[in-house]
C-alpha cells in the first residue's frame, strides 16, 4: 500500500481530530518559543544593560544565568503544580510571568533598578521553565500515539524560531538606533524596546491558552470524564473513548494527584526518574549552550566579523531548521532511541572535530589560534554545523518527547518537574562554567564535551525504553 493510499484510508473524522490536535500543540508550544525567544532578547540587550547600571563582568553574568535559576524553579515546581490546578491553567500563567518581565523589565532603571530587573528575569525564566516542563506534558496527553512525537518536537521548532525573531528584531532595533543603548523612541532605550517586544507574543500566548481544552488524562484524575470524553473524541476521532477512559483510570492508580517530589523519589519508579534525569543532563553536557558561545570565534575564523552578526544567524538558523525538520519527520518512524543514538553519535564526532581543531592551531602569542589556518578555520565551522544538525534532529527535540511519554500516567506531572529541573540546573552550570573552562583550555574543554557525547549514547543504549507508538496508559509495562 502506497503512502498515498494510506492517506485516503484514513476516516475523514480521524483526518480532522489530528488536524485539531495539531493546532493544540502549536498553541501549547508558543510557550517554549518564549525560551528562545527570552534568552536572545537579553543576549542582544545585555551589554546595554551593563552600561545601563554600571555593571561589571560577574554583575553582567548573573543578569544572565539568573533567569536559568528562574527557569529551574518554575520547572521544578510546574509539573505538580498542574497536577493540581490543571495544564491548562498552568500555561496560562506562563503567559502572565512573560507579561510581567516584558513591561516591568522594560521600565526597570525606573522602578528599581538593577535589583528590580534580576526580578523580572527571575519572574520570566519561572514562567519559561514551567512551559519547557508542561507544554510536553500536554501535548503528550492530547496527541494520538502515532503522531504524538512530531507533535511533541514542534517545542524545538519552537525554541529555533523564538532564537531567530529575537535575534532578527536585536539587529532591527540596534540598526535604528545607532547601538543597543541608544535612545530609540519615546524616550525608551533600543534595550527596553527588546523586552517591550515580549509583549505582544506574551498576549497571544495568554488568549490562546485560555481557548484550549484542558488535557483528559487530567480531567480523568478530578472524575470528570464526560469532559474528559468530550476532548477524546475531538482530538482522537474515536466516538466511544470511554474505554480508553477506563484505561486511563486505571493507570492512574491510588493517590496519583497526592504523590509529590519526595515520594515519587522513594517510589518503585525512582530508577526510571534517575534515568530520566540522566538524559536531562546528558543533554546540556555535551556543551549545546557552550558551542554556541564560542561560535562568533569560530565565524570570525573564517572571515565573518562580528559585523556579520545577522548573516551567522541566518547561517546557524538554517541548520537548526534543517535538524528539527528531520527530527520531526523522523521520530515517529524510526523511533526515540535510535535518533537519540544516530544524533548523538554525529554530536560527539563533530565535537571530537573542534577539539582537534584547536589541539592542532598553530600557537600565537601563547594561544592556540584557529584563525592562523584557513583550512582548520572551516573544518571548524563544518564541524559546528554538523553539530547543530545532531543536536536539533536528536538530542533537542527528542529530549522532550522522551519526558513527555516515558513516565506512568500516576507520576507524570511530578516526574516531569524532576527531569525539567535537573536540565536547567545543568544547563545553569554550563553556561556558569563554560567561560572558566575556555579560558583554560579550547581544546580541553571540547574533549571534555566529547567524553559526555560518548556516555550519552553508551546510557541510552543501555538503559532508555523505546516509547514510539505506545499509548501512555502502557508505559508503566514498558518500563518493567
Amino acid at each position: 500500500m502506497t503512502v498515498t493510499d494510506t492517506a485516503t484510508s484514513v476516516p475523514p473524522r480521524v483526518r480532522s481530530a489530528h488536524h485539531y490536535a495539531t493546532s493544540l500543540a502549536l498553541i501549547a508550544t508558543l510557550g517554549p518559543f518564549f525560551y528562545g525567544f527570552e534568552g536572545m532578547v537579553l543576549n542582544g540587550a545585555i551589554s546595554a544593560v551593563g552600561t545601563e547600571f554600571e555593571l561589571g563582568a560577574l554583575a553582567q553574568g548573573v543578569a544572565g544565568a539568573i533567569g536559568i535559576l528562574g527557569g529551574f524553579i518554575g520547572a521544578l515546581f510546574a509539573g505538580r503544580l498542574s497536577d493540581r490546578i490543571g495544564r491548562r491553567t498552568v500555561l496560562m500563567l506562563v503567559g502572565i510571568c512573560l507579561l510581567f518581565e516584558a513591561v516591568l523589565g522594560a521600565f526597570s532603571p525606573w522602578l528599581g533598578g538593577f535589583g528590580f530587573l534580576l526580578l523580572c528575569r527571575v519572574i520570566g525564566g519561572i514562567g519559561f521553565g514551567a512551559a519547557t516542563t508542561v507544554a510536553p506534558g500536554y501535548v503528550a496527553e492530547i496527541a494520538p500515539a502515532h503522531i504524538r512525537g512530531r507533535l511533541i518536537a514542534f517545542r524545538q521548532l519552537a525554541i529555533i524560531l523564538g532564537l531567530f525573531l529575537a535575534g532578527l528584531i536585536n539587529v532591527l532595533v540596534t540598526s535604528a538606533a545607532g547601538s543597543s543603548d541608544a535612545v530609540l523612541a519615546l524616550g525608551l532605550k533600543a534595550w527596553q524596546w527588546m523586552f517591550l517586544c515580549l509583549l505582544i507574543p506574551a498576549l497571544f500566548y495568554i488568549v490562546f491558552t485560555s481557548r484550549i481544552p484542558e488535557s483528559p488524562r487530567w480531567l480523568v484524575s478530578q472524575g470528570r470524564d464526560e469532559e474528559a470524553a468530550a476532548v477524546l473524541r475531538r482530538v482522537t476521532g474515536d466516538e466511544e473513548p470511554e474505554a480508553r477512559i477506563q484505561e486511563i483510570r486505571r493507570s492512574l492508580g491510588e493517590g496519583a494527584a497526592t504523590m509529590g517530589l519526595v515520594r515519587i523519589l522513594r517510589s518503585r519508579w525512582r530508577g526510571l526518574v534517575l534515568v530520566g534525569v540522566a538524559i536531562a543532563a546528558f543533554q546540556q553536557l555535551t556543551g549545546t549552550n557552550g558551542i554556541f558561545f564560542y561560535s562568533n570565534t569560530l565565524f570570525e575564523a573564517v572571515g565573518l566579523s562580528e559585523d556579520s552578526a545577522l548573516l551567522q544567524t541566518l547561517i546557524l538558523t538554517l541548520f537548526k531548521i534543517v535538524g528539527v525538520t528531520a527530527g520531526i519527520l523522523l521520530v515517529d518512524r524510526v523511533g526515540r532511541k535510535r535518533m537519540l543514538l544516530g544524533g548523538g553519535t554525529l554530536i560527539f564526532i563533530s565535537l571530537a572535530a573542534v577539539a582537534t581543531v584547536f589541539t592542532v592551531a598553530p600557537v600565537v602569542d601563547g594561544v592556540h589560534d584557529i584563525s592562523a589556518d584557513p583550512v582548520l578555520a572551516f573544518l571548524a565551522v563544518a564541524a559546528l554545523c554538523c553539530f547543530l544538525l545532531g543536536f536539533t534532529s536528536s538530542w533537542g527535540p527528542i529530549f522532550s518527547i522522551v519526558m513527555g511519554e516515558m513516565f506512568p500516567n500516576q507520576i507524570r506531572g511530578g516526574a516531569m518537574s524532576i527531569t525539567s529541573g535537573a536540565d536547567f540546573f545543568v544547563n545553569f552550570l554550563v553556561v556558569l562554567l563554560f567561560p572558566y573552562l575556555i579560558a583554560w583550555s579550547p581544546a580541553g574543554t571540547y574533549w571534555l564535551y566529547c567524553g559526555f557525547g560518548v556516555l550519552a549514547v553508551l546510557f541510552t543504549f543501555r538503559f532508555l525504553h523505546e516509547t514510539k507508538g505506545r499509548e501512555l496508559e502502557d508505559m508503566e509495562e514498558v518500563a518493567r
